[in-house]
């Protein structure tokens, strides 16, 4: 998941631990204990960014070898959305574009943490831009060139490909849907396989979306009788703390704006721990009753499947909320749309 998540998707991927134990613990090397302490940082709330991206650093030059220390620095670009002042975040982009000038021209750096550097390069430049009125492609297009020439093999590239099609079509979708195409033909099964999936969000801006199916309350929805509506389609999940943490802003525009044409769909990336019938019947009642709980009164997409939901692996979700807001004629404006942004599109959207 997106946010302070990508830290700790990070070390998870490198199956370091993250339970605080004590350093003197049986097996604990002390690159673990260290990582176990840059994640009690970045848990801290609120969040000091800049110190966690200095802790990540220190770390990751102390135990250079260690594995994840690569990937911890990959995934700071990501730390900015835990700040909501625009000036902090630009500087905190700055200082990150700082330190990894600084860090890159260290000598004898280690394949791994030069691949992560690089990639953080990469991905600052894209968070930056990305936000840009005016994103300098050629700017992004430079740091994805630089990391695919100097590590091939690099895993992060395949993100980055992908994300670049979505930075080319928010401007240009016809460019960025030909991006994806290039990419859904090549070698690698993986990433043609999101491309397609990213190739399906992109032509969301062209083409209204068409979307039907049972909610898990037994309403039927069928996004083509909702044209002449707003929709906002809100992929998210019980387990995601971002997601809840968005909840109480998009209910609150949900009641403003409903009898005036606002209208939400859930997809839910809940996990049913069994397929079986019966049991999947009660997670799914456990489901409903946590909606209810929380108020949630539009209809929700319920697979049981986790990050294999049907809708996910259509439109290629990597991490949510993924909040897709719809026009009057159900084609995609936002892919983002949370935060105060939700309510100053949604009234824009209804001509408010």
């Amino acid at each position: 998941m997106k946010r302070t998540l990508i830290l700790l998707a990070a070390v998870a991927a490198t199956s370091l631990a993250f339970a605080a134990e004590p350093a003197a613990a049986k097996g604990r090397s002390p690159a673990d204990v260290a990582w176990d302490e840059v994640i009690a940082l970045s848990r801290k709330k609120p969040m000091d960014a800049l110190a966690v991206m200095n802790r990540v650093f220190d770390t990751a030059l102390k135990f250079p070898n260690a594995p994840g220390s690569g990937a911890m620095l990959a995934g700071l670009a990501g730390l900015d959305h835990e700040i909501e002042d625009n000036a902090e975040k630009a500087a905190y982009q700055a200082a990150l574009a700082a330190r990894i000038a600084r860090t890159l021209v260290q000598p004898d750096l280690p394949a791994s943490l030069k691949t992560g550097l690089m990639a953080a390069d990469y991905a600052q430049v894209m968070a930056v831009q990305t936000r840009a009125a005016q994103p300098d492609f050629a700017a992004v297009r430079a740091k994805i060139d630089a990391l695919a020439a100097a590590y091939p093999q690099a895993y992060q590239l395949a993100s980055a490909e992908l994300a670049y099609g979505d930075l080319l079509a928010k401007s240009d979708p016809a460019a960025g849907a030909e991006h994806l195409r290039k990419l859904t033909q090549g070698s690698n099964p993986e990433l043609a396989r999101q491309a397609a999936g990213q190739l399906r969000v992109t032509e969301m801006r062209t083409k209204p979306l068409k979307m039907k199916f049972t909610a898990a309350d037994g309403r039927e929805v069928d996004t083509t009788r909702l044209r002449g509506k707003v929709v906002l389609v809100d992929f998210w999940a019980t387990w995601c703390g971002p997601c809840l943490g968005e909840l109480p802003n998009l209910k609150r525009v949900y009641a403003a704006y409903h009898d005036q044409g606002f209208e939400v769909i859930g997809i839910s990336f809940d996990k049913a721990p069994s397929e079986k019938a019966l049991k999947f019947e009660k997670d799914k009642e456990e489901f409903i009753a946590f909606i209810q709980e929380k108020g949630m009164s539009w209809p929700q997409y319920y697979d049981g499947k986790y990050w294999e939901n049907d809708f996910g692996r259509m439109y290629n979700i990597r991490s949510i909320p993924a909040m897709f807001l719809l026009d009057k004629d159900g084609s995609l404006v936002d892919t983002n749309a949370r935060g105060e942004t939700l309510e100053r599109e949604v009234k824009r959207l209804l001509q408010l």
